[in-house]
This record gives structure tokens, C-alpha cells and sequence, in this order.
């Protein structure tokens, strides 16, 4: 579509003010209190996710109604219970799915396929929220996601258990822990998959609300590991599908320029 403004500027059918204004529709969605990027998802390979905290419900609605208008799936981040309520009555004929804090509103088939396969490991139950939230999103992308939850240290046979399950069935691993946060370094240790660990904010005392965590996963002696900030089950998502894409495109002999978006 930018080809085609392009084009039509060069052969004069344009003139650069509305070459411009025309890019800038095609690229940018404006509201009176937001601008939304609607190009992200071809230009980075992954989806705009709206963050529900701290925006009115009146700003929310608008923008996801704007991205429904463009798009088949909506992702919504920290979603208060109040925002849920009116989401779910406002988009009561939509599909609507949650993990955790995430909401996933579909008016139709988005078709998304990544191929490759994501094993997603949590050290206790109470980290699940967050990894749920991470595999609601990966796999609403088409990513084949498998799960083994409550594999933490403090049974050292579970941490094993979890890696042969998945081992020689996924790309790679994203690991889910608070507490200490041993949990990715130990499973680093074993296995040379590529591995993001994701500090969540369970525990109590000195390092809680993730620090401890945090903490032990930057120091990590086993070189190599991913770390994503406290809770942060998005970006983890993400720095999953750039991963899985790069193997692809390693599979099929491909350059950056010869596959954009999905």
C-alpha cells in the first residue's frame, strides 16, 4: 500500500502533503487521546497489546473498537475487574478469552501461524497467572504451546521431569519463577535450548515482589539466559515469536527481506 502512495507521488498524481497524510493513514490510527500503531504488527512481527491500567474505560473502548475496525484480535494487558465487566458487556458478541490479567477479544479467524513449538515451565502454582497469560498469547498467534506447571527446586526431581517431557518436543523454553528464582538457571544448566526466564512477583520477605528473583536470574552462572523484567509475560511472548521466526526463516533459507509479519 505505501508502494502504490509512492508511486502515485512520483508520477505527480500526489503532491508530498498528501503522499504524507495519506502514509500517515495508513500507518497510524489517531483518537483524541491516543495514536495507535497499527503497522507494528507487519513491521516488528508482533501485535500492538493495549495496556488496560490506567486508562478510562472511555479511552479503552475507543481504542479497541479502532484496532477491531483493522483487525481480526484485540490484546488488552492488566485489566482492571472493573474494566473487565464493561469489556465484556460492550463486546458481548466477540470471543472473548482471558489468562491472568490478559483479555483476547476476536470478531473473527486472525490465522495467525508461527510455526515452531514454546514449552512454558513454572517453579509454583502461584506463577501460573503470569505463564497463562503468556501462552493465551502465543498460542492465540498459532504457536503450538506445551506446559508443565509447579516444577519448582523445592522438589529437585520436578525440574527434570519437566525438561524430558519437553525437551525434544519444543524450540524453546520460557520459565516462570519467584521465590530465589533458581528455577531457569538450573534448567539452563541441563539442556542448550534457548531459555527466557521471567522473574514473577511471589515470595515474601527480603526479595519479594519479584527483586529476589530478578535478582538471581541476572546473576546467573549459565551463560546465555534471556531475562525479562518483573511479571513481564509479553515480552517474554515476544522474544519467543522473534526467536521461533529466525529458526524459521534459518529452516527455509530465508533473508529478513523475503518474509515480513505473518
Amino acid at each position: 500500500m505505501i508502494k502504490e502512495i509512492l508511486k502515485s507521488y512520483k508520477s505527480g498524481r500526489l503532491n508530498e502533503e498528501q503522499a504524507e497524510k495519506e502514509i500517515l493513514k495508513l500507518l497510524y490510527e489517531e483518537g483524541e487521546s491516543f495514536l495507535l500503531d497499527l503497522e507494528r504488527e507487519n513491521r516488528i512481527g508482533f501485535p500492538e497489546v493495549v495496556l488496560g491500567e490506567g486508562k478510562t474505560l472511555e479511552h479503552l473502548i475507543d481504542i479497541i473498537e479502532k484496532i477491531l475496525e483493522k483487525r481480526d484480535i484485540v490484546f488488552v494487558s492488566n485489566v482492571t475487574p472493573e474494566q473487565e465487566t464493561i469489556i465484556r458487556e460492550k463486546f458481548s458478541d466477540f470471543e472473548i478469552k482471558k489468562a491472568g490479567r490478559l483479555i483476547a477479544i476476536k470478531k473473527g479467524n486472525p490465522n495467525y501461524k508461527i510455526s515452531g513449538a514454546v514449552g512454558i515451565i513454572t517453579a509454583g502454582t502461584s506463577d501460573m497467572p503470569y505463564a497463562e497469560e503468556c501462552a493465551l498469547l502465543l498460542e492465540e498467534l498459532g504457536v503450538n504451546v506445551l506446559k508443565s506447571y509447579d516444577a519448582g527446586v523445592a522438589g529437585i526431581h520436578r525440574p527434570f521431569l519437566a525438561l524430558k517431557q519437553m525437551k525434544k518436543r519444543v524450540d524453546l523454553l520460557i520459565i516462570f519463577a519467584g521465590m530465589e528464582g533458581v528455577l531457569p538457571t538450573l534448567i539452563a544448566s541441563l539442556t542448550d535450548l534457548p531459555i527466557i526466564a521471567v522473574p514473577t512477583p511471589v515470595g515474601y520477605g527480603f526479595g519479594s515482589q519479584g527483586v529476589g528473583a530478578l535478582t538471581t536470574m541476572l546473576q546467573t552462572c549459565v551463560p546465555g539466559i534471556l531475562v525479562v523484567n518483573i511479571g513481564n509475560s509479553i515480552g517474554a511472548a515476544a522474544g519467543a515469536v522473534r526467536i521461533l521466526k529466525a529458526i524459521r526463516r534459518e529452516k527455509l533459507g530465508e533473508t529478513r527481506e523475503d518474509k515480513r509479519g505473518y
